[in-house]
């Protein structure tokens, strides 16, 4: 198993392109136009596929097995999304949910006799 963020990294080296080309099952997801008309003649790919590639949204791409091509559309369930996004707003969004928690937890876990009269705890 291999992964890159770049095929050219392997397009361009000797061990990548034995690789790339004993493999049987392949994955591509949105490509850069500097890379696009290497892949193209690499993959055999139609221009419908090149484009698909070069206008991709994130997680839409090219599932290769064997000389079969089939447009593909990966979504990610919550729990995958929370462990890999890199948006900043859903990171901001699960930092905030965490101290959320870790305020309730805390006060959940204080003696109610420490807590001073008429103090609302969170719920």
């Amino acid at each position: 198993t291999t992964i890159t963020q770049d095929v050219n990294d392997f397009l361009t080296s000797v061990y990548g392109q034995a690789i790339v080309t004993n493999s049987s099952i392949q994955f591509l997801l949105k490509q850069s136009p500097a890379s696009i008309d290497l892949i193209k003649k690499t993959f055999n790919l139609t221009e419908g596929e090149k484009y698909l590639l070069l206008e991709c949204g994130v997680g839409e791409g090219i599932f290769f097995a064997g000389n079969k091509h089939a447009a593909i559309k990966v979504v990610a369930s919550y729990t995958e999304d929370q462990l890999i996004t890199s948006d900043p707003r859903q990171l901001l969004e699960i930092e905030e949910a965490r101290r959320e928690f870790d305020a309730r937890n805390q006060a959940e876990g204080a003696d109610i006799g420490d807590l001073e009269e008429g103090t609302v705890l969170p719920t």
